[in-house]
């Protein structure tokens, strides 16, 4: 049986030699992965640390001294545990901060998307929000706000420098909207902006 197929396919293509032309072609191709194809690399988690200065403000007061101004300095550290894939950035967050020479701290989220400038350089922007903890000693230093929480949100933004393949330089902006009151006998106002600075070192792994 297996003589009288073989006979068979030989005299086919016997045949189509005579009356034309047979093609066989046998793919050897292989399927190759795209090295440059990032959408299949698995999502890089971050630990981050970052450093900071910024203010506690409300542009127009209303206080019985009439100051058309109040701010509070405001000195940040922070670590951020986070991770990022496809151009995007999600981060937890711990700051203590110094305010005036209180201690407070705040508990954050922060969502980024990313946009590659050059070859190691990003820039990034997105929504911060959180909780922020205070006890704020008032503008005359003669009683203190009471402790309390208050939340925050609003954007932040910056650029990011990749020194090593696991290791970046980040620095950011970022304005905030809280409602922080002063409860005192002789203050009316209240914090409502709140803005910082900061340069942070990103671990990868």
């Amino acid at each position: 049986m297996f003589k009288l197929e073989r006979l068979l396919f030989v005299s086919i293509i016997f045949s189509a030699s005579l009356f034309g032309e047979v093609d066989l072609y046998f793919s050897d191709e292989l399927e190759i992965k795209d090295l440059d194809d990032k959408s299949n690399e698995k999502p890089k988690q971050i630990v981050a640390v970052e450093f900071g200065f910024g203010k506690l403000s409300r542009l127009e007061a209303d206080t019985i001294s009439k100051n058309s101004s109040i701010e509070r300095d405001v000195k940040i550290t922070g670590i951020k545990l986070g991770a990022e894939d496809i151009g995007l950035r999600l981060f937890l967050s711990y700051r203590p901060l110094v305010i005036e020479d209180t201690f407070t701290n705040s508990f954050g989220l922060e969502l980024d998307s990313t946009i590659d400038i050059k070859d190691k350089i990003k820039f990034f922007y997105g929504l911060a929000i959180g909780f922020m903890f205070y006890e704020i000693v008032d503008k005359n230093m003669t009683s203190s706000f009471e402790k309390n929480t208050t939340p925050y949100y609003g954007l932040e933004a910056g650029f990011v420098f990749n020194i090593l393949d696991n290791i970046e330089l980040e620095s950011g902006f970022r304005y905030l909207v809280t409602n922080i009151n002063d409860s005192s006998a002789d203050t009316s106002y209240m914090f409502d902006i709140y803005t910082n600075y900061y340069f942070g070192l990103n671990f990868k792994y």
